[in-house]
This record gives structure tokens, sequence and C-alpha cells, in this order.
């Protein structure tokens, strides 16, 4: 007997051969894809739980491989001229655990309404050092609704030391940090959270910068990327950050082990050809957002990499201070972004953007053997998208027209290791209205202890 049993669905299996299954049934036991075939099941029928999947394409996951916990709460910010010193400034300084848990928690509501299973966070804008206990709250409230998470902290951006603070009981306890505090932090973070929740919890490593930091001498700069990159590796953990133009070739000048397939970096904005050709050598993966500010300022070369045979994928860097986690806008966005730039409607095919978001991303974060595809064997990762509306129907090319006309909006049910965790938009672990009464409390709270007034902080974009 099957635990869970998926008749009817359409199954876009996003495997490397770019299977796809009309009128197919899926199983799954004990967390696990067991069988993959077009219907009827050819042997055991029986199951648990039976989900009619007619009128539903079936995928696997998404993943986003670049959001920043804590952006939850500043969405709609983008007036703040100082966005940035904005948000170290609340993040390090107006703050409480309970902040980090009930942002926690909207972010993966939000990312789970929207389908996408797994993410990779920064939790702060620039990682949190100050207070372990907000960083495990942080991990207490993302993996409390049943989603897949890596999260991290390591080497925040600008100078040392750093002014962060703790409120309690009303009060407000400020402290100076230095990257040994990071340091400590950072590796702490790795051994308490890596890998558990029966693998759904995750912690990885940051660095903020991957290239010479402003604030920092090069040899300031080059100490720090080390010192990040040896608990990555000390652990097998993946080393995670922000590069732009100049930054690859730094690295690989300074530091080259801190290139590698388990490293992914955010944005790779206004690279050098040969920086496209460093990344492509050392196996690292892009995560490139294509509504991000940082592509509006230059261009990820996107098309240039993967023609060097570099991993890259789209991201949504989520989701301050003027977009949200839907994954599904963004492989538009992408597509079309690099499209126009080289005037050339064939580049990046629906099939491979949306691999971007599954099979690639799974590899990026070497988990390919695991997730990013409905092969059986693997984990039961799968989400279910209503195709009978209007904008995806007749459903006749089913990759083309999801990645052309399908929003997050339009996922149906969300399933992690085998567990259904949100069906007909309703999650099964937490209320939705409590989770947004908590977030609407604790931001406020905030912005309160910060002297912030809500008019000041949002307002109309570009203003």
């Amino acid at each position: 007997m099957f635990d869970l049993l998926i008749e009817g669905a359409v199954v876009v299996t996003m495997d490397r051969a770019g299977t796809v299954l009309k009128n197919s049934y899926v199983a799954v036991t004990e967390g696990r894809i067991a069988e993959v075939g077009e219907m009827p099941p050819g042997g055991e029928t029986r199951a648990r739980v039976k989900i009619d999947g007619r009128g539903k394409a079936l995928l696997p996951g998404l993943i986003d491989c670049h959001c920043h916990a804590g952006h939850s709460f500043t969405r709609g910010s983008g007036i703040v001229d100082d966005w940035l010193d904005v948000m170290e400034d609340i993040y390090y300084r107006c703050t409480t655990p309970e902040f980090w848990y009930a942002e926690a928690r909207l972010a993966a509501a939000e990312k789970i309404r929207f389908g996408t299973t797994t993410s990779v966070n920064i939790i702060g804008g620039s990682p949190l050092i100050h207070d372990q206990e907000s960083i495990d709250a942080h991990f207490e409230g993302a993996q409390s609704l049943g989603a897949r998470t890596f999260s991290g902290t390591g080497a925040p951006g600008g100078a040392w030391p750093k002014r962060a603070g703790r409120w309690q009981d009303g009060r407000f306890a400020e402290k100076s940090l230095t990257l040994e505090d990071a340091l400590s932090i950072t590796e702490n973070t790795v051994c308490k959270w890596h890998n558990v929740n029966r693998g759904r919890t995750n912690a990885v490593v940051i660095i903020s910068n991957l290239g010479p930091e402003k604030a920092l001498t090069e040899e300031q700069s080059v100490r720090q990327i080390r010192a990040m990159r040896e608990i990555s590796l000390k652990y097998g953990v993946l080393l995670h950050g922000h590069s732009y133009g100049g930054g690859i070739a730094f690295a690989a000048k300074h530091c080259p082990e801190c290139l590698g397939p388990d490293v992914s970096l955010a944005h790779c904005t206004g690279i050098s050809p040969e920086e496209v050709k460093i990344l492509a050598r050392s196996g690292a993966t892009v995560a490139t957002g294509p509504s991000t500010k940082s592509h509006v300022r230059a261009r990820c070369p996107v098309t240039e990499l993967l023609d060097e045979g570099a991993r890259v994928v789209f991201a949504t860097d989520g989701n301050a201070p003027d977009r949200t986690f839907d994954l599904w806008k963004d492989l538009r966005i992408g597509q079309l972004l690099h499209r126009n730039y080289f005037n050339d409607t064939r580049l990046l095919p629906a099939r491979k953007v949306l691999e971007m978001v599954t099979i690639d991303a799974a590899a990026a974060l070497g988990m390919e053997d695991s997730l990013g595809s409905v092969e059986a064997g693997k984990i039961a990762d799968l989400i279910l998208v209503n195709v009978e509306q209007p904008h995806l129907y007749p459903f006749f090319s089913p990759v083309e027209q999801l990645v052309n006309a399908a929003s997050g909006q339009d996922v149906d049910m969300v399933i992690v290791d085998g567990e259904i965790i949100m069906e007909g938009g309703r999650l099964a672990r937490g209320g939705m209205k409590q989770i947004l009464t908590d977030g609407d409390r604790e931001f406020s709270a905030a912005l309160e202890r910060g002297g912030y007034r809500p008019e000041e902080f949002f307002g109309r974009d570009g203003a």
C-alpha cells in the first residue's frame, strides 16, 4: 500500500530527458516517490491517501536559491534612500527573537503558497551575527510550516566593529561585534541547524560580498572570505553570498579555494568575460534575480555563462523592497530580459528556464540525486498546479504554458517529504490569519523601537 497516490495529472517530470506524461500517476511511500507512470497504475492501487490530479499539472517543488530573511516585513519600503543602512539598523538594533520567528513564518507561508518547497536564505540583509537566539528563532519559524530550508549567517558587509544590540523587557543593551564573533556564531549555527528536522532544515555559510569590501583593506577582505570558506569546508555545507563585477577575479586571484561546485553566488552583475570563464571553470552556481534592483544597475550575463557551461539559476532575491517570492514571474522576466538584450526570441527556451528553478537548482544545492525532478526514488517534494483556468487552457504544451502564463496563485497543492503542507491554498500546519496578525504586531513593534514612522518608511516606488 502506498502512503499517497496522485492520479490523472499531467506529470511534468523535469528529468534530464524532458519527459512529460499526460493522464498519469505518482505514488509516494515513506516520503519518496515510489512509482511514476501513465494511468492506470499497473500494480498496487491502494493508498492511505488518494488525490484526484485531473485538471492539474504535477511538478517537482520549485527551489529558490537566493532569499533574505527579514525582508518580508520591509517590502514596500523602496522610498528609503539609504535602504541598506536602514535595514541593518532595524535588523541589528530593533528586533527580538519574536520578530525573526514571525517573519520566518510569514516568508514560509508566501513561498509555500507560490509552490516553492526549498529556499536558500541569508538571515538579514547582511547576515545577522549578534544574537544566537534570534537566529534560532528564524530556523524554528522557517521549518514550522513544513517547507525545506537552507539558511545561514556569516560575514556581513561593511566595516568592523559592528554595533548591535538586544531588546529585553523594553530595554536595549548594545554591544560591539568583531569578525571573531561572526566566526563563532556562524560555526555554532552550522553545528546546531545543519541536516536536522529529518533533513528538511539545513545551514549554509554566508559571505555578504565575495570580493573586495570597500570598508576593509584587501588583506581584511581576503581574511574574512577565507575564514567563512574554512567553516563551509569543515562541515561540508554550501558557501553562499553576493558577488559583483570584479569580485570573481578578486577571489580567483587571492583565494581561489573560495570558488567551487559547493559555492553559489547571487547577482554576479557587471562581471567581465574573463569572470564568466572563471565561474564556468570553477563549477560555482550563479543565482540571478531578474526582478532585482541589482539587475537594473548592471546585467548578469546569463546566456554567456550558460554558453561557457556554467550553472545558472533564477531566484527571487525575495522579497523587499519591491518584489515577492513568486518564482514564476522571475522565469518570464529573466527570459524576456535576455531575449531583449540579444534581440533573439529563441534564447532561454521554456524547458531551460523551468530547469533553472527545479533540477538545476537542486544541483546547485548538491541534491540533484534527491530533488528537482519527479522520478522514482527521489524525495517527494511536489506541487500541483490548477491548469483548468482560462489563462492556461487548452493545456496542450505543458512546459511552455506553465512558463508563459502560470503564477504562484495557480498552485493548488504543495507536498514536502510526502507530507501535504498546503491544499487548496490552505496551510496544513498554521492559520494564515494568525501568521499575518503576528507579522503585523512584530514589525510594528520593531518600527517603534527604532523611532521609525510608517509614513517615512513606505510609499511610492521611485519617490
